[in-house]
Order: structure tokens, then C-alpha cells, then sequence
């Protein structure tokens, strides 16, 4: 059925012609000083698929009279203790967790994709200047020099962000990126985006790339519920974890065997990916800013 996998046909001349659009929703969390890791992250959907996603999400924030769904709230509700600030403050335990468990199954019954990146932040910064701007996607040293001097670990949890989901879908397919609005790294990720869209092979199928606020749109909080779950998991360890948070961050990526961690050897296999030997590294980590 072609309404149900989200397409749109539209006529040129006598022939029709289909176009598949995927929509990829994201957030970012560990942008703040002292995060062990900075992940870029959010969920690949068809129109149609997100459609129907709005509309169940929407009913079970409307089922317990919340407004609007923030992971950094919820997942803190026991030590936040202003009501005007924390809805979730007198519920009992059951009640927090049917509400977790409704909103991850509004997830799951949709045919929504995990995709992102986490970047260790330690192992980021153990490289040099150039190496790291290398790694955020800007090969050209010039280009660098005009930027900031000090690339983050946000380039490149976004960078792998564009990549991934590009993986898994048909080369005509158009993909559209909306991320969580946000002041420090939103230029930043317009003009990684025009990077990428110039100089990485497949990016063709890239055709936007917006910012709209979580509030009002249950697609980025979705997508907020999946970089807390993945930051807490990553930061604490699993065996740190209470049940609640091991088994949401479970079926937030059960649609795939594994995330991407851009550790030490994740950091290498990108070099290795885009064609770095071994001169070229000694190179660029004898450059510096000018």
C-alpha cells in the first residue's frame, strides 16, 4: 500500500513519479561542561508513520494531563521539588512507570528507526586540533582556520548523525533532518550540514535541515527520551541503572544490534573510513590554528 509507507506521488508530464521522504527527529544531550559524552540522536520515520506516532503520544500525555514530555524532568521527579516545575512530583512509582511504558510503546507500534552517534568526550580530546576538525567532517585546513579553534564533540556526534541515517534506506530516498532547538551549536550544525551536503558521497540524499522546539512537537520528544536513556546508560553503566532505565533504553533501540560510541577505536575506524594514513595524521597533528 503506498499510502502506508509515506511517499508522495506526484505527475511530471505522462509519468508518475514517487517520492519516498524520511524524516529524522533529534536531539542532543552531554553538551555541558563535565559530560563524559556528547550524543546527537533521534528517530527515522516515514510521514505516515509519524502521523499516526503524534497522534498516540499525544493521547497518553493527554491521559495523565501532561503537557509536554521532558526526560531531564521526569527522570529527576524524585529530586526536583517544585510542583510548578515537576507535574510527575507526587506520583507513585507504578503510575511513573505505566506513563514510561505507554509513551515507549507509542514508539515501538510506529515503524521508527534509531539513528545517532555518542562521542566519548575523553577520547575526543585526546586528539589534536586538526585531527579533531578531520573527524567533524572539515578536511580542507583553510576551511578550519575560519571556524572555531576549538572543534566539539558535538561536530561529530552530528556528523555521524547525517551518515547513519542515510544507512539502510534506498539511494532515492529524500531524507529531512528537524533538530531540538538550541543556541550554542544550532549555526554550527547548519553549516556542518552544507559541509557534509558538499563533500560526503550519498549525502545527496539529504534535503533539509530545520530546528523546531520540543514543546510543541512530541517527535523531538521522543527523541529527547532516547539521548537521556542512552546518556544515562553510557555515563552510570548499566549495572548503576534502577529497572526502569535498563529496560526503556532496551526497547528505545530494539529496532537495531547497536548504537554508535565513537570511542578510541570508533575514532579510528572514521579515520580509517575517510582515507587518513598514517602521514597524513602525523600532518595533521603537527598543524595548529593560526
Amino acid at each position: 500500500m503506498v499510502g502506508s509507507r509515506g511517499p508522495f506521488p506526484y505527475h511530471e508530464g505522462r509519468h508518475l513519479i514517487v517520492t519516498l521522504r524520511r524524516f529524522i527527529y533529534a536531539d542532543e544531550s552531554g553538551t555541558h561542561v563535565g559530560a563524559p559524552f556528547c550524543i546527537v540522536a533521534g528517530f527515522r520515520g516515514s510521514p505516515g508513520q509519524w502521523k499516526l506516532f503524534d497522534k498516540e503520544w499525544r493521547a497518553v500525555l493527554t491521559k495523565y494531563h501532561i503537557k509536554s514530555f521532558h526526560g531531564s524532568v521526569f527522570f529527576s521527579r524524585q529530586v526536583i521539588t517544585n510542583p510548578k516545575s515537576n507535574p510527575y512530583l507526587k506520583w507513585p512509582d507504578a503510575k511513573a512507570r505505566a506513563f514510561l511504558g505507554e509513551l515507549l510503546m507509542a514508539i515501538r507500534r510506529r515503524n521508527l528507526y534509531p539513528v545517532g552517534c555518542a562521542v566519548e568526550i575523553r577520547d575526543f580530546e585526546s586528539y589534536s586540533w586538526a585531527e579533531r576538525w578531520v573527524l567533524a567532517g572539515y578536511q580542507n585546513a583553510v576551511i578550519r582556520r575560519k571556524l572555531h579553534e576549538n572543534p566539539a564533540p558535538y561536530h561529530v556526534a552530528f556528523r555521524v548523525l547525517l551518515e547513519d541515517a542515510v544507512v539502510g534506506t534506498s539511494p532515492d530516498t529524500e531524507l529531512h533532518f528537524v533538530l531540538a532547538e538550541q543556541d550554542e551549536f544550532q549555526q554550527q550544525a547548519h553549516d556542518a550540514y552544507r559541509t557534509w551536503k558538499r563533500l560526503t558521497p550519498g549525502s545527496s540524499q539529504g534535503k533539509s535541515l530545520g530546528f523546531e522546539s520540543p514543546g510543541d512537537q512530541p517527535r523531538l520528544q521522543a527523541a529527547d527520551l532516547l539521548v537521556r536513556q542512552w546518556y544515562n546508560t553510557l555515563s552510570r553503566g548499566q549495572r548503576r541503572l534502577n529497572r526502569e532505565n535498563v529496560l526503556a533504553m532496551e526497547q528505545l533501540t530494539s529496532r537495531r544490534n547497536e548504537m554508535l560510541v565513537c570511542d578510541a577505536a570508533g575514532i579510528e575506524r572514521i579515520f580509517s573510513k575517510v582515507g587518513v594514513s598514517d602521514a597524513d595524521r602525523e600532518r595533521l597533528r603537527q598543524e595548529r590554528p593560526s
